[in-house]
């Protein structure tokens, strides 16, 4: 005698517990509209993480100047102006090219005037959200007879009087600018963020070595529309590239 047939559940119990495909669809699309949510706010958390660590190495090349002024008479580096315009000891960065033994190489960073208070280190002088200095630097590697800055601050150098230091190139014209003598100097801007290619804003002009040169070289706005830069006094401020303009003078030249 035959019993009863037995029926297997558990394909019953699979297809209960799968996915349709109507419901895969519904949950790629959730993901989707989180994910379109979320990125820009997380790319936007990005970009003021590296603002901040840009203000944090303004900070500290802040902190290696006022150490430099105080075993120099209060006395400015001079601006690491390109080789062709006579690179000095007394810059405050090195980095213009050299030559030696060995071929065609660039001047020890490290050994800058006022990056030697600070350990050199490539992070204090590059903004993390400054891609054409990296550009730059990928020029130079690929040919190094050619200067390239790839950084991302400048002395301010408005004119021979202020605030860097001038030495002419032969040496016979010494000109030593005191950070004394800079009126209202939470006013003034001493270390800029320069602009950094023709895409960055308006202007022609973008930075091309450690000496800042306003109102010509105008400040980048690579973060939201504005350039971190750092006062003769230390402080630090984000500021939109219009106030050091030719209307406000008054935030760069030193004796105003």
């Amino acid at each position: 005698m035959w019993g009863k047939p037995v029926h297997s559940n558990a394909s019953a119990a699979s297809g209960a517990d799968a996915f349709t495909l109507i419901e895969l669809l519904v949950v790629i699309a959730v993901i989707a509209i989180l994910a379109a949510l979320l990125l820009p706010a997380l790319s936007q958390a990005e970009n003021s993480g590296k603002a901040i660590s840009c203000e944090n190495n303004l900070h500290e090349l802040g902190l290696g100047f006022m150490l430099y002024f105080q075993d120099n008479n209060d006395d400015f580096s001079t601006a690491a102006l390109k080789s062709s315009l006579g690179a000095q000891p007394e810059d405050w960065i090195w980095w213009q090219v050299s030559s030696n033994a060995s071929g065609v190489t660039m001047r020890n960073p490290a050994d800058g005037s006022v990056m030697r208070y600070l350990g050199y280190k490539s992070e204090y002088v590059r903004c993390p959200a400054d891609q054409d200095a990296l550009h730059r630097q990928v020029l130079w590697q690929q040919n190094p007879g050619f200067e390239q800055y790839f950084y991302s601050y400048s002395l301010n150098a408005c004119s021979e009087h202020g605030m860097a230091s001038y030495i002419s190139k032969d040496r016979s014209v010494i000109i030593l600018n005191r950070v004394s003598a800079v009126a209202h100097p939470s006013e003034k801007i001493m270390l800029a963020e320069e602009k950094g290619s023709p895409a960055d804003g308006p202007g022609d002009a973008v930075i091309d070595d450690g000496a800042w040169e306003p109102p010509g070289y105008p400040l980048t706005s690579r973060h939201e529309g504005k350039a971190n830069v750092s006062f003769a006094d230390g402080h630090v401020e984000r500021v939109k590239r219009d106030f050091a303009d030719s209307y406000h003078p008054e935030h760069y030249v030193p004796g105003l």
